[in-house]
């Protein structure tokens, strides 16, 4: 019996690995009359928690499924990188790189990133040489900076949101003030369509409370195990069962999608949790007359 079990337990550890070869296409449909009527159908790719992990030599398994798609433009949501040892960029950095000659890519940061900068000189010269050839490359580095796209004679706001440190802890996490990402960010337009890039899905009653209406997020990595009914099991702050887990949260007019992300770091295993490759297309919705 206990062969059996055995057994049967290497058959879906090896199922699971399988299937993780290749990201999960997720297709994410986003409605709003607020949405300008030339974004209609605008198509956005939503890489995050790359943590240098490759799909195939040189990412292409990823890069073919990218390319299928036809994306407007390219959204990471941060943690391309490891901050931890052996710490080094070109996997990320090539995927970037190719990605840019084809599409705009704009790229908000995750704690990876930010640790990496603030850690001893070193490894904050490695991270500044990373982002110096992303520039290079036309690459749009959104930390805690926006940028508005146009199209013909309609607007589109893209934030990216950089978090202090102790807001990632994973012991006591302080409570984050309303005013906290207006500080940082400056006011919310609401005159346009805005998309903020916010890596921690956590602190989401706080996107809500700023004012924007798409909210992009990874961080959680799907909670690593996913069980039926009860969502991913564990947090990167070691929280049992976090509520913003993987998928679609809405509250107040304001939307929040959270990608279960592409790689790992730590506990470097996935289960019922395939690595997600996000879609959203953005469509307007008219606005009914009384």
């Amino acid at each position: 019996m206990i062969k059996i079990i055995g057994a049967l337990l290497l058959l879906l550890l090896l199922i699971e690995y399988i299937r993780n070869l290749k990201p999960e296409i997720t297709k994410e449909i986003v409605e709003s009359e607020r949405l300008p009527k030339a974004f209609d159908g605008f198509r956005m790719v939503i890489l995050a928690d790359l943590h240098n992990y490759s799909f195939g030599k040189e990412n292409e398994v990823l890069k073919r499924q990218i390319d299928s798609i036809k994306p407007d433009i390219i959204l990471v949501a941060g943690d391309m990188l490891v901050r931890k040892a052996p710490k080094k960029y070109d996997t990320a950095y090539n995927l970037l790189k190719a990605l840019s000659r084809k599409y705009p890519v704009y790229y908000g940061m995750g704690n990876h990133e930010q640790s990496l900068d603030s850690e001893k000189e070193e490894y904050a010269v490695l991270y500044r040489d990373y982002v110096s050839r992303l520039k290079k490359d036309g690459i749009i580095l959104l930390d805690n900076e926006s940028v508005t796209l146009r199209k013909k004679n309609d607007n589109l706001k893209i934030s990216g949101l950089s978090i202090e440190k102790p807001y990632y802890g994973k012991s006591k996490i302080p409570r984050m003030p309303l005013d906290y990402v207006e500080n940082l960010l400056g006011k919310c337009d609401r005159q346009c369509y805005d998309i903020l890039i916010a890596h921690n899905p956590m602190y989401f009653k706080n996107y809500v409370a700023y004012g924007s209406d798409l909210i992009l997020s990874g961080h959680v990595h799907g909670g690593i195990i996913r069980l039926p009914f009860l969502g991913g099991m564990l947090s990167p702050q070691y929280r049992f069962f976090p509520k913003y887990d993987a998928g679609r949260f809405s509250e107040k007019g304001s939307t929040m999608l959270i990608s279960r992300g592409l790689g790992l770091h730590t506990l470097k295993f996935r289960i019922g949790n395939r690595p997600e490759l996000m879609v959203v297309t953005l469509k307007r919705l008219m606005i009914q007359e009384d």
